[in-house]
């Protein structure tokens, strides 16, 4: 396996762990919790562990290896988005069929098709790219 395909293949586990991590967080819900007179935060309920790892790593992998998907001249790495952003639309609507799951994965929908068409627009004709001289993988 080439660096393509790790990339692809750690793009896929990490959008899919955060997409996963969205669908609990949006089955559990967040809720404000304040810590007396200092500054609360938002977290999830007991339980909602798995959830909140997920999506914190899953975003913090994703965001580190999204350039390097979408600014290729291939169009199939940037692929590994859409299929995290397809399984995080199918989890949310196991998990329920509300209209705030609608709404998650419908958003989610968008941002799995949207990631082919950045890299078309974005990714290929990036004009830095072509100033530095960077190669095409």
């Amino acid at each position: 396996m080439g660096n393509r395909e790790w990339r692809a293949l750690i793009g896929t586990v990490s959008a899919g762990a955060l997409c996963w991590g969205v669908a609990g967080a949006v089955h559990m819900r967040f809720f404000y919790h304040s810590n007396g007179g200092r500054a609360g935060g938002w977290n999830l309920p007991e339980g909602g562990g798995w959830y909140e790892f997920a999506m914190t790593a899953g975003f913090i992998v994703t965001m580190y290896s999204v350039p390097g998907l979408l600014r290729r001249s291939e169009w199939w790495p940037a692929l590994s988005l859409s299929i995290g952003a397809a399984v995080g639309a199918v989890s949310v609507l196991t998990l329920g069929q509300g209209r705030r799951y609608w709404v998650a994965a419908s958003v989610m929908t968008l941002m799995g098709a949207a990631a082919p068409l950045v890299n078309r627009l974005w990714g290929r004709h990036h004009p830095i790219r072509s100033l530095v001289g960077a190669p095409t993988d």
